[in-house]
């Protein structure tokens, strides 16, 4: 849900005069967002945890570094979100915690089926709570 909300605020609504290249960026980062929201709606693995949580991590470090990358290229195409920079950089700060979040349960919970269970003999007694 972080996810597409991310996408959401940082959805390119005007133009602003800027080329092709930033555009592209502007429009394709929400794209991937949303991709990823539903491709962890879909099966939540490992992968796709790991990269639902660099790219808006990615995201919230342009939206922090205020411009100062070698390459603008980026800070320009997130410049073009339809939120305010304070929104949208709090936004992907948000939907990242939560993916590192979902990721690390992911890696350190056991989940059934993993392991073979041991299951006690029928006929066996119980032993009583």
């Amino acid at each position: 849900m972080a996810l597409a909300v991310c996408a959401v605020v940082h959805f390119p609504l005007r133009g602003d005069g800027f080329s092709l290249v930033p555009h592209a960026l502007a429009v394709g980062l929400p794209v991937l967002c949303t991709a990823l929201a539903l491709l962890l709606v879909v099966r939540p693995g490992v992968l796709v945890l790991a990269a639902a949580t660099v790219l808006p991590a990615t995201l919230a470090g342009t939206h922090a570094s205020g411009g100062t990358f070698p390459s603008a290229v980026l800070s320009r195409a997130v410049g073009l979100a339809l939120a305010p920079q304070w929104l949208a950089g709090a936004a992907a700060v948000v939907a990242a915690l939560l993916a590192l979040t979902a990721l690390v349960v992911r890696v350190v919970s056991p989940f059934p089926g993993r392991h073979w269970a041991v299951w006690p003999v029928p006929g066996t007694p119980r032993i009583p709570d």
